[in-house]
């Protein structure tokens, strides 16, 4: 694919290179409708391939010399449509003189047309044959929370609503990625399903976790404001009432609040395997222990009851944990007792799975 850019009315500065470099990139020439930026009227265009994070488009020009968003409608079954907001990345004019090749990345789309999308590309992936290279990657990477605790949810939601929402993870995520961000709730919590892009990564650190790589990542989120706010609104009204509780305070850093594990793709596990041989067994096998103990990590009640958990309650493994996978949740209790001390009530440590 040619990669000039035409002029800076049709491409951005400084932009990164198309999320269809690490997601699967399907070919499928169908019509779309595109409204160009200072036009009221829409052409018909072809759309060459489409993934998760946008699409390459030929169109008729000439094109416009005003930079802003383009709209693209896509048709979907029994007369609805696919509706999505875009950025131009770059404009190619092709042989012919009289079209462009255009490489768009979506930046909005309303709930509906989201899902719509997502059964479309499942279905094209599913039914046609891909570019090379795309069978072994995913549509798109994913990062799931998992909530346990209302309190918690109501915190990140308010956060959402405001169209921003920071977090701290293990893995590694590029910025300007489109990622799908998935809050789980647990204990008959709702959750909810989001387009999220990576605004922002830095490096963290915290007190007992210097043997873990973290990151706390800054997400915007690739929805309208007000669809957003209302998907907020109804998951709020779905919570249980706000209560006041010894084990959270809102001067705890947002890492502590909620700190999720994402649940590596395929493709991420690919790479972890290329990268790196130091991946602990509670990271390779089970990130949802990891994610489950560091919601409490720093108060010496929670981190205990959440540990007795994973031993003795709902959270445990039929049939005990696996030697080596005991053997790190050991450690982590251990340096949360040198780090933060043990509760009065507790007269031992847990081994191996009982109360000794």
């Amino acid at each position: 694919m040619q990669q000039s850019i035409r002029t800076m009315n049709h491409s951005e500065s400084g932009e990164v290179a198309p999320d269809r470099r690490t997601q699967a990139r399907i070919e499928v020439r169908i019509p779309v409708k595109v409204t160009l930026p200072g036009q009221e009227g829409s052409i018909t265009g072809v759309n060459e391939d489409i993934s998760w994070g946008g699409a390459l488009l030929r169109i008729p020009g000439p094109l416009p010399k005003v930079a802003g968003n383009i709209r693209l409608v896509y048709p979907w079954k029994q007369g609805d449509n696919i509706t999505i907001e875009g950025r131009m990345l770059r404009a190619t004019p092709l042989d012919d003189g009289r079209h462009y090749e255009v490489a768009v990345r979506f930046v909005s789309l309303s709930p509906r047309s989201q899902s719509r999308l997502v059964k479309l590309l499942k279905l094209l992936r599913n039914g046609r044959q891909s570019t090379e290279g795309s069978d072994t990657i995913d549509l798109v990477r994913e990062l799931e929370v998992e909530v346990n605790d209302a309190d918690n949810l109501r915190g990140m939601l308010k956060q959402i609503a405001r169209g921003r929402h920071s977090l701290t993870v293990f893995d590694a995520y590029e910025p300007n990625q489109s990622i799908s961000l998935s809050i789980v709730g647990t204990k008959n919590l709702p959750g909810i399903r989001l387009r999220a892009r990576v605004i922002q990564v830095e490096k963290s650190h915290a007190k007992g976790f210097e043997w873990a790589e973290l990151y706390t990542l800054l997400l915007g989120f690739e929805h309208p404001i007000k669809a957003l706010r209302a998907s907020v609104k109804m998951l709020l009204e779905q919570l249980p009432a706000e209560r006041e509780s010894s084990l959270t305070s809102e001067a705890a850093p947002d890492w502590l609040k909620a700190t999720p594990f994402a649940h590596p793709t395929v493709a991420d596990r690919a790479r972890f395997s290329l990268q790196s041989n130091a991946l602990s067994t509670l990271e390779a096998d089970y990130p949802e222990a990891l994610n489950h103990l560091i919601v409490g990590w720093g108060d010496v009640e929670m981190f205990e009851s959440l540990f007795r958990d994973l031993t003795l309650g709902d959270q445990g493994l039929p049939g005990g944990w696996p030697p080596d996978a005991w053997a790190e949740l050991e450690m982590l209790q251990d340096v949360h007792d040198l780090s933060y001390g043990k509760s009065s009530d507790r007269k031992a440590l847990l081994k191996g799975g009982r109360i000794t």
